[in-house]
């Protein structure tokens, strides 16, 4: 299991190193050189922060389920979405507190709009199957402060950070 664990761990923070490099302060050094006439952030630099950050969520939910496949964790059947999610399978452990279940959902929602659509675009293909957080056309605030408003997700790098340290949580509560 420590294996495991190791490798799981080892992802998320190679996750957060996107994080790091979003927010290192040489890169707000760049930004500030940018010309006014631009918008002072990465996108002027041609990186899109919201794929890259969603490929991020995308990560940090194959650590957890890696994990999961691995120690093995079976749980049951979803209430919400009627498969063996993220949450089913690891609040089957009993060490997963109520307060991670949130989190979990929002990840693997996310995971699901990023791995599966067009850039994080929530279509009706999307929306064919029932989402544990977000529903079409109604907007929402996740518990990392990220929007959704009913078919786009807008987050930064303070959103992942925010669900690196839950998967962090979670991990090390398995452990």
């Amino acid at each position: 299991m420590s294996a495991h664990f190791s490798l799981a761990t080892t992802q998320v923070e190679r996750i957060v190193g996107l994080c790091n490099f979003l927010d290192h302060p040489a890169m707000q050094s760049a930004l500030d050189q940018i010309p006014v006439t631009m918008p002072r952030d990465v996108g002027a630099f041609g990186f899109e922060t919201r794929l890259w950050v969603g490929l991020g969520m995308v990560g940090l939910w194959s650590a957890l389920d890696a994990f999961a496949e691995r120690v093995p964790l079976h749980g049951s059947r979803c209430a919400v979405c009627g498969n063996k999610c993220l949450w089913s399978r690891l609040a089957s452990t009993g060490k997963i507190d109520a307060a991670s279940q949130l989190p979990l959902n929002e990840l693997e929602d996310v995971r699901n709009l990023f791995a599966h659509n067009f850039a994080g675009q929530a279509d009706a293909m999307y929306f064919s199957r029932t989402r544990h957080v977000v529903s079409s056309g109604v907007p929402s605030t996740f518990s990392s402060g990220a929007t959704f408003d009913g078919a786009h997700l807008s987050f930064n790098s303070s959103h992942l950070r925010y669900y690196a340290e839950r998967s962090r949580q979670v991990l090390n509560a398995l452990l």
